[in-house]
């Protein structure tokens, strides 16, 4: 999935009933930067809109760091702070560059600017005991057969 849009007023298409949601998709193996530029896709993937009645399945194969939301503020082992925009889009608050991303264990700061409740912080000390940010994403490019985009 690429993008999740919100419409309103809903989206005026000729068809019935106009969508309030778009959700947009790649197939397996592509990624924002492998369509062709005269690809009829043109980078942006196949557009669906969930309430239409045109039925439709997804299977979650990951959720890549399904314990952070947007806007959490992070610590790592290395002891550099971060800011999780997404699970691929890592912002460090020091001047030295993303690197390779976060060293795990993480440790919770922050949620969306507030301090965190116990069990959120519990929850990503726990989550990310055992594995490592490159990990993460070698195992969603194993799965999706296509890589993240910066």
């Amino acid at each position: 999935m690429t993008a999740v849009d919100h419409h309103a007023p809903p989206l005026e298409t000729g068809w019935l009933p106009r969508p309030e949601l778009s959700v947009a998709v790649l197939p397996r193996g592509r990624s924002y930067r492998a369509f062709p530029d005269d690809s009829h896709l043109n980078g942006e993937g196949y557009t669906l809109h969930p309430g239409d009645g045109i039925p439709f399945t997804f299977e979650l194969l990951m959720r890549p760091y399904g314990f952070l939301q947007p806007g959490d503020e992070v610590a790592d082992t290395a002891g550099r702070a971060w800011l999780f925009e997404g699970p691929w889009n890592w912002t460090a608050f020091d001047a030295m560059g993303p690197g390779a991303g976060p060293e795990w264990p993480l440790a919770l700061l922050t949620r969306s600017g507030t301090p965190c409740s116990v069990a959120d912080a519990e929850a990503v000390a726990e989550a990310t005991t055992t594995g490592s940010h490159q990990e993460t994403v070698q195992r969603w490019m194993s799965l999706t057969e296509a890589s993240p985009t910066p």
